[in-house]
């Protein structure tokens, strides 16, 4: 007969996610109409430096109608590996443009759109309810990796935002007209921590998490993202590329502390599932100058023998650098398709 999950592997889980709880700040996740979460409009971040603009991103200037001055505008969509740096200029979308205006010149501008763990259909939300209107003329997606790590260790469901269990607790504790008094315990932060973490077990139990089932729902999840995007991307009116983004998993050698970047059975998994999105991308069989298109950058530094990768995704200054290169080649060419068209 199987055994079940043990009380030590429960309480185990529990002190971790008390560990991780912090990760639900509002200042970097905040409520955002349609999208789930953006950081919050206009909040500075004394441990980073910067604020974030009206919409919730990292911006030296914020994306409204587009003026007459800007040549070339260039959205860049993903996670948070698109914030690091510490100023604009030192992001993957700063060094973009930086590059961009080495070529087009001042009237290049290239506006970041990342947000925290932003998972693709939220980056999907956020090109057709925001983006889509304010005139760009490429839009590049930098993503993947949520979709993998996030149902591991948050909301196991693919595809959810990976706090939307919390939004969901806290929507019944708090709105749940057919709850008793007797039903409702005293509102404490202990309480509400408890209250969130049993709804996290419980979506655990009926999702079958980790197990294989499991692992090809994420798959299956993704690769109906993508398709949904290509039938979106006519309408979108900017040529719409994703990317596959960077993993330390497909670093041939990994050195420093990227040997360690997480446990082996979590970095198992990555690999797995990587190899799996890969092949999303490569069944999708896209024209290079179809309105929407795909490329895998997991192995961008794959025969890299230098320190690039600070843990699973993120990456130093000079890795950013090195995707930000590519990234402006792939601009080039889509500006190259563009005029020729």
């Amino acid at each position: 007969m199987t055994q079940g999950p043990s009380d030590a592997d429960e309480h185990a889980r529990r002190q971790k996610f008390v560990k991780t709880f912090q990760n639900f700040d509002a200042r970097t996740r905040f409520p955002a109409p349609y999208v789930q979460f953006a950081g919050k409009p206009l909040t500075v971040l004394p441990e980073k430096g910067w604020r974030y603009d009206s919409l919730g991103y990292f911006n030296t200037a914020h994306a409204e109608t587009r003026p007459a001055s800007e040549t070339l505008r260039v959205f860049v969509v993903g996670d948070s590996t698109l914030l690091d740096g510490q100023v604009f200029a030192d992001t993957v979308p700063g060094r973009l443009e930086t590059g961009l205006k080495g070529v087009h010149g001042e009237g290049a501008r290239v506006y970041n759109f990342g947000a925290i763990s932003a998972c693709l259909n939220q980056m999907i939300a956020l090109i057709t309810t925001r983006l889509m209107d304010l005139q760009p003329d490429v839009i590049l997606i930098v993503g993947g990796g949520t979709d993998i790590f996030q149902p591991w260790s948050f909301d196991p469901r693919a595809g959810f935002p990976f706090n939307h269990f919390v939004s969901e607790c806290l929507h019944d504790f708090v709105l749940d007209s057919g709850r008793t008094e007797a039903e409702t315990e005293p509102l404490s932060y202990e309480n509400v921590q408890a209250m969130i973490f049993n709804r996290l077990e419980n979506l655990r139990a009926l999702t079958n998490w980790q197990s294989d089932i499991w692992e090809w729902e994420v798959v299956r999840q993704f690769e109906l993202s993508l398709k949904r995007l290509a039938r979106l991307a006519p309408g979108i009116g900017a040529p719409t590329r994703f990317y596959l983004q960077p993993t330390v998993v497909r670093k041939t050698e990994r050195v420093a502390e990227e040997a360690n970047a997480a446990s082996g059975t979590f970095l198992a998994y990555l690999g797995r599932q990587y190899d799996r999105f890969e092949g999303v991308l490569g069944r999708l069989e896209l024209a290079t100058d179809a309105p929407f298109t795909v490329r895998d950058l997991s192995r961008l530094f794959e025969n890299d023998g230098r320190f690039l990768f600070t843990d699973i995704v993120h990456v130093t200054s000079e890795g950013r650098q090195m995707m930000a290169d590519r990234l402006q080649a792939d601009v080039a060419e889509i500006v190259g398709i563009a005029a020729s068209a």
